[in-house]
């Protein structure tokens, strides 16, 4: 599932493999191998690949509906991490 979410979103902005290859310094089949399910993506990759394509991942808290980004996030856990 996460290789078909990574593929459309790139197809949306009419990117192809080779472009997202280049933003992330990899090989183009490294690309469709992610997008295929072929080899794992980490998760920094996955973010990085779909900030690449003009998106953005966002999580919703179910109990107060607050939006929180990725990076957002990534603030928070250092500022409880003190």
């Amino acid at each position: 599932m996460v290789g078909m979410i990574l593929r459309n979103i790139r197809k949306l902005n009419k990117l192809r493999q080779i472009d997202i290859a280049d933003k992330l310094k990899v090989a183009e089949n490294t690309v469709s191998n992610y997008e295929t399910e072929y080899s794992n993506i980490t998760f920094e990759t996955a973010i990085n690949f779909i900030q690449g394509c003009n998106f953005d991942i966002q999580l919703i808290n179910k109990e107060d509906g607050r939006v929180y980004s990725v990076n957002e996030l990534g603030v928070v856990d250092k500022k409880l991490d003190k």
